[in-house]
């Protein structure tokens, strides 16, 4: 009788058996390339022959539609549970093992952050690190789940590429509406400004009401550290940067009578998935790590000072690789609950703990006008829709 996989060993082994029998199914369209075998070859032969050759060791064989649904089923079932099943069906084991390591440190930190808050209480003075090693262990659960399926369904190179270089000024303009039961408030004027000067950005918006008095106003500024900059600097090699942020927002409730001032400082970047296999050209992930300090004043009484975590994270792909229209795509998750949003509505132990869902694009039409488009879900819904312009056209 045949019993299950003890251990990740067995199952990866388990996992290579099985993609090989679709590979010797589909021998004649996809029969594998082995690049140990290509160079040799392709050095013996002559120059314009050896250039050939090492290209299509690079390019690998075709891999046919009947493989492409089987791992791509994979990467859901049982690829939920057991990230980079997909890849290892699509005959990617190197790519697959590294998801698959990835998704199990991702779920190793989860169960010990939900362990150490049980175990403290979830008290105060510890609660910081927990929350950070908790989320960050969801991100990587959540961005190699999604990368899995990415990679097996993306088109060879990828979706898009990354710019090489940012605008010096990016403006916006539209309009957003919050479904809220607990306030008034629906829809808003939403404009905002971003200003770049090689690796520094001050950046500023504003959320006014139509239909109520209340109105929240943000300001940033960020060194960033690597990546893309303005278009007078070095070119990055992709869109991996890690940039230091400092926020100071206001948030008034004039109508309610009560009104939030916070200061926080983040931590975050960006790293292209390339880095990770070839499958997964033109979709990166992003991780933020950050802390707050909030002072609540209501009417006339004193002010009250809470502190605020907001890590982060998102799973994107960029979209068009030259020429326009050309933008990018994320789906992200937000654990700060002072935004319009808030924190996801949900009952027993965990109610008021986790954040709140967005899904957000970005698209340029030409070299100087775009739209940006979000939605978010928490305790309140949220849909945004600006446009975008960039003086000059830059980059």
């Amino acid at each position: 009788m045949l019993r299950p996989p003890r251990t990740t060993g067995h199952l990866i082994a388990l996992l290579a058996l099985l993609s090989a029998a679709p590979a010797q199914a589909d021998e004649a369209n996809d029969a594998p390339v082995s690049p140990a075998m290509a160079v040799p070859a392709a050095a013996s032969s002559a120059a314009p022959a050896s250039a050939t050759a090492a290209s299509a060791a690079t390019k690998g064989p075709a891999i046919s539609p009947r493989r492409r649904a089987l791992a791509a089923t994979g990467a859901v079932i049982p690829g939920l549970l057991v990230h980079g099943t997909g890849h290892f069906l699509l005959g990617e084991g190197r790519t697959g093992v590294s998801l698959l390591a990835l998704g199990g440190a991702g779920t190793g930190l989860m169960i010990g952050g939900l362990a150490g808050a049980a175990v403290t209480g979830a008290s105060r003075r510890v609660i910081a690190p927990i929350v950070l090693t908790t989320v960050t262990g969801a991100g990587l659960f959540g961005i190699t789940l999604l990368a899995d399926l990415y990679g097996v369904l993306a088109p060879e190179g990828g979706t898009g590429s990354p710019p090489s270089a940012l605008p010096w000024v990016e403006t916006q303009l539209g309009l957003a509406y919050v479904h809220d039961p607990t306030f008034a408030y629906r829809t808003f004027v939403v404009p905002g400004m971003d200003l770049r000067l090689r690796s520094l950005r001050l950046s500023g918006a504003g959320w006014f009401a139509l239909n109520d008095d209340n109105a929240r106003l943000r300001v940033e500024t960020a060194y960033r550290f690597l990546g893309p900059g303005t278009p007078d600097g070095p070119r990055a090699a992709d869109g991996s940067f890690l940039e230091l942020e400092a926020a100071l927002t206001h948030h008034r409730y004039t109508s309610d009578g009560f009104s939030i001032t916070t200061g926080e400082v983040t931590l975050q970047g960006r790293l292209d998935l390339a880095h990770i296999g070839p499958t997964l050209r033109g979709s990166f992930a992003e991780m933020g790590w950050g802390i707050g300090v909030e002072a609540y004043r209501n009417g006339r009484r004193p002010l009250e000072g809470n502190e605020l975590l907001t890590p982060h994270f998102a799973f994107g792909m960029y979209l068009g690789h030259e020429g326009y229209p050309r933008g990018e795509a994320k789906v992200v998750y937000e654990h700060r609950h002072d935004g319009y949003a808030a924190g996801a509505k949900i009952t027993g132990l965990g109610s008021g703990v986790p954040g709140h869902l967005g899904l957000q694009g970005r698209v340029y039409a030409s070299p100087g006008w775009g739209v940006l488009a979000e939605v978010q879900a928490g305790s309140a819904y949220v849909g945004r829709l600006s446009l975008l312009l960039r003086p000059g056209g830059s980059p």
